[in-house]
């Protein structure tokens, strides 16, 4: 080490803010400000600097004098000064410059990075190769290395022929860069660490409490030592433990490492395990309540799913937090605005579209005469639900003349995109935030105007940027793709949040070690997270960079083993307390590991902190929390509708659950899939059922025998279908669905043709029973049954027969479907016994569906008497296709389904609605009952 090099060894008691502020302090004349102009300061992050500013700030506010700190610098600016920093590319013109590299060099040159050339080496591949490139040039950057640097290192020989050809493309990136007169930032990065350009006067560097510095700037150090400088490098560690360090105070991995043995000073009671975000954030908040009464007490987030639920609870508790790194741009709704418009330039995605729509400014854009924004959704999710278009081109083609508020909306919004796409991408951004933004006021200290201002501020910016820079590197993207590739600028920034007066600062990982409260919490302390996994790189795995003497895993490992020692020792007996906390689950279901950190302890105790760590379900003592909580239960009216018609899907219905019956036929609520691409059950089985009503009607098929010829109808009726309702080029999703009826149609022909064979005649096809057309209605309890029967079938012996088609993935029998058979085993309620009658082998049964017999029901008092009924089953596996009859069908359960479906009729009309059934083949009111409807409604009045 050169003698101009000093390391200082803080030891572990004081906090480290204290021990700077005491190192700077020294000699300090208290009756003089204090003044620190020959003295550059480097620390390892900007919560510490303006910890350091603010703490110097109160000691010499106490003498009445003042701190003088002009050179307060991160790692950052060493290398690459704010003087220096007009000469470094930005990321957008490093970004234009590897594509015009990209553009420039022949992939045929290139056999050895790309040894079969991409399909397309359009912008969209230039731009993705050309992000991989400057990450790749970045991470090499802080150990100062070059592509070609890399390609004569020993440790990437095998490789060799990659680097080459990678060193080709970044001779030509080096090139381009020179012609617009900037350089890469890497390269002057490398300049200045082996020559430091320091401000004028400075004597003495200070590096403080830095543990994670860059590999290139110990050539920095090395070349300011060199200048005569004294730099003292301050390490927050006893001076027994200096042979851990290395010349730049970074710990070592031969003594911090996972393999070094060395034991952790905290307990098992110190760590607590959670099972879910949510619980994390919970259990979070319980400690801070029992810390805060012994002293001032710090928080920790590793686990920004913990922050974020964090964020909203002490929003709720009215505590002020703070995040120093900003907010993700994505937590603003303009950005998701942005985002959707992205696919909508780009695609034309109805799915884009539809989600705009709910958006008032963008209404309010495309459609600003319009009247009722009620009617337009309705039409827009009716359409969408009927038509399923894939595109506004498409949606286009498809049948919108019973759409008045929908057409021009789409008209205007293909109008909007258009001329977005005639305007340079500066102006296409300025003229879109006009349209949503332009008609309001905001208010610029106002929480959300502030943001949504700063976001579109600094999206406007961009774009101008990428415009200039794409007009000097000779690149001319398409609109949608400038577009996009602005939004993914964006996606880097964060916007800044005002400190204020606060409670709580939200701190990272890395700015612990400047904490010095006595008491701390660390959420989200998992693998995942701390010390994280490195995501290698397709061309620098974790190996090769530790080769290359660049962070790899081994140093990451060590830096946080050293940090999380100092956090304990910092707070060992009486001088605090530290909490630590793991989590089990990710709000996605993703199982999370504990940290590799906590493992770290005496071998004797480490089967007990294992199985600590990973405890049994019954030793947990946390409630997961629920990912929501109910504010207030719902209260319905209770009130019935006159009953005149009653149709059996709506009796099934209230067999299964009265409480849905409720909200979908009396209340007439229903969910509304915005996201909807394919053909739900329904609309599945009624292609079907079109197929075979066209066959029915069809002169010339009436009899035919031959499968093939009924196949080919039955297809042709099913594609004409698809058409008429979907257009000539339906979703992808419903071309495959198409397939898979023609598919079950084909079989089925087999079947109808076997039925026809052995006697059987389609009488009536979607026969149309109940209407008020019709002259003998059947009654249940003065309540006309309404129904649409399939088909109806004459044998030549003289016997009906009725026939219901079902598409279902699984085949089951008109008596599974309509009769569940009591057990032993059945879990009967109370309010499930009116449903139940006596079955005619003794044994007992309850009601599922009452279609068939209250169908049957219904012909015979017109004078047709049904012997049998079945299903035509056409499911998902075509061989189990076939004709189902209800074996043992007879009057008996004709008369038990009619008495059923009176007494149910009755319900309906007095309101008995409760109790609800835990488990129903509706889940559509799922998710908002909160899949607990006894608990997230108030039940009626006894």
């Amino acid at each position: 080490m050169s003698a101009e090099i000093q390391r200082l060894f803080w030891g572990w008691k004081a906090p480290v803010l204290d021990q700077a502020v005491e190192l700077l302090c020294r000699d300090w004349d208290s009756a003089r400000a204090l003044d620190l102009s020959s003295t550059l300061l480097l620390v390892p992050n900007g919560e510490a600097g303006r910890r350091l500013r603010e703490a110097l700030a109160v000691v010499t506010n106490e003498t009445g004098t003042a701190a003088i700190v002009p050179h307060l610098w991160l790692p950052e600016q060493a290398l690459l000064p704010q003087t220096r920093r007009f000469e470094a590319a930005t990321p957008v013109q490093c970004q234009m410059a590897w594509q015009r590299a990209l553009e420039r060099v022949p992939l045929d040159s290139l056999t050895a990075l790309f040894p079969k050339p991409p399909t397309s080496a359009g912008w969209g591949w230039q731009a993705e190769t050309a992000r991989m490139l400057a990450e790749l040039k970045m991470l090499l950057g802080t150990g100062g290395l070059t592509f070609a640097d890399t390609a004569e290192h020993p440790a990437a020989q095998r490789e060799a022929a990659r680097w080459q050809d990678l060193a080709k493309i970044e001779r030509v990136y080096f090139a381009e860069l020179a012609q617009a007169k900037v350089a890469d930032a890497q390269m002057l990065k490398r300049r200045h660490a082996h020559e430091p350009a320091l401000p004028e006067g400075i004597k003495r560097i200070v590096v403080l409490a830095s543990p994670d510095l860059p590999p290139l700037l110990d050539d920095w150090i090395a070349g300011c030592a060199k200048r005569g400088l004294q730099v003292d490098i301050a390490i927050q560690a006893p001076q027994s433990m200096a042979h851990t360090f290395d010349a730049c105070g970074r710990p070592l991995p031969e003594c911090w490492g996972e393999d070094a043995g060395c034991s952790l000073p905290f307990q098992d009671e110190q760590i607590h395990v959670a099972r879910d975000p949510a619980t994390q954030a919970a259990l979070t908040l319980d400690l801070m309540r029992e810390l805060v009464p012994t002293g001032r007490t710090a928080l920790g987030v590793c686990d920004a799913e913990v922050g974020s639920l964090l964020l909203e609870k002490l929003t709720l508790e009215e505590a002020r937090s703070f995040e120093p790194g900003g907010i993700p741009v994505q937590r603003e709704g303009l950005w998701h605005v942005l985002d959707c418009f992205r696919l909508l330039l780009s695609s034309g995605a109805w799915r884009a579209f539809a989600a705009l729509l709910r958006i008032d400014e963008f209404r309010q854009a495309v459609i600003p005469g319009n009247e009722s924004t009620a009617a337009l959704l309705r039409e827009a999710d009716d359409f969408a639900s009927e038509h399923l278009p894939v595109t506004l081109a498409h949606a286009l083609e498809l049948p919108l003349t019973d759409c008045p508020a929908l057409l021009p909306a789409i008209e205007n919004t293909l109008a909007l995109l258009e001329s977005l796409r005639r305007l340079t991408p500066a102006q296409a951004a300025r003229t879109l935030i006009l349209k949503l933004l332009g008609e309001q006021e905001f208010n610029p200290d106002a929480p959300g105007d502030r943001e949504r201002t700063e976001l579109a501020t600094e999206w406007l910016r961009i774009t101008e940027e990428l415009e200039q820079e794409a007009q000097r590197f000779g690149l001319q993207p398409k609109a949608e793709d400038m577009f996009s590739l602005s939004l993914e600028c964006l996606a880097q920034s964060r916007l800044a949040e005002p400190r204020g007066d606060i409670d709580l600062v939200l701190q990272g990982w890395l700015e612990l070690l400047w904490e010095k409260a006595p008491n701390l919490i660390v959420t989200g302390l998992n693998e995942e997270h701390v010390p994280g996994i490195f995501i290698s790189h397709p061309f620098l795995p974790d190996s090769l960079r530790k080769a290359l003497g660049l962070p790899c895993q081994n140093t990451r490992f060590a830096r946080d083993a050293f940090i999380l020692a100092a956090l304990a020792q910092q707070r060992l007996g009486k001088r605090g307390r530290l909490r630590l906390l793991c989590g089990q689950w990710s709000e996605d279901g993703d199982a999370l590991r504990p940290s590799r950190l906590l493992f770290l302890c005496d071998n004797a105790v480490l089967p007990q902190r294992v199985a600590h760590l990973f405890p049994k379900e019954e030793d947990q003592s946390s409630v997961a929390e629920p990912p929501r909580t109910l504010a207030w239960k719902l209260q319905p009216d209770w009130s019935a509708k006159p009953l005149d018609t009653i149709s059996p899907s709506r009796l099934r219905e209230y067999l299964s659950c009265p409480f849905r019956y409720y909200l979908g036929c009396t209340k007439n609520m229903s969910a509304i899939e915005t996201g909807k691409r394919e053909l739900d059950a329904a609309e599945f089985g009624n292609l079907i059922h079109h197929a075979f009503h066209r066959l029915s009607l069809d002169p010339g098929m009436r009899d035919s025998t031959h499968p093939a010829h009924i196949a080919d109808c039955l297809e042709a009726a099913a594609r004409d279908r698809v058409r008429k309702i979907h257009g000539q080029r339906p979703a992808p999703l419903i071309t495959l669905q198409l397939e898979s009826i023609l598919q079950r149609l084909r079989k089925a022909a087999e079947i109808e043709a076997r039925n026809r064979q052995e006697g059987w005649q389609c009488l009536d096809a979607e026969l149309l029973i109940g209407d008020k057309e019709d002259a003998m209605p059947f009654l249940i309890a003065e309540a006309r049954l309404r129904g649409r029967i399939d088909r109806v079938e004459r044998h030549v012996d003289g016997t009906l027969r009725i026939v219901d088609f079902k598409s279902s993935d699984k085949p089951r029998t008109p008596q599974e479907a309509h009769v569940k058979v009591i057990t032993a085993r059945t879990k009967l309620s109370e309010a499930d016994e009116w449903k139940c009658f006596d079955l005619p082998d003794g044994r007992r049964g309850m009601w599922l569906d009452l279609q068939l017999p209250l169908y049957a029901a219904a012909l015979k008092l017109r004078g047709q008497e049904v012997s049998s009924v079945a299903y035509f089953a056409l499911p998902k596996s075509i061989q189990d296709t076939a004709i189902l009859p209800w074996e043992g069908f007879d009057a008996a359960l004709i008369e038990a389904a009619h008495q059923c479906a009176a007494e149910a009729v009755q319900r309906i009309r007095s309101g008995q609605f409760w109790p609800p059934a835990e488990r129903s083949p509706n889940a559509s009111f799922d998710e908002i009952l909160l899949h607990d409807p006894l608990h997230s409604v108030q039940p009626p009045l006894a």
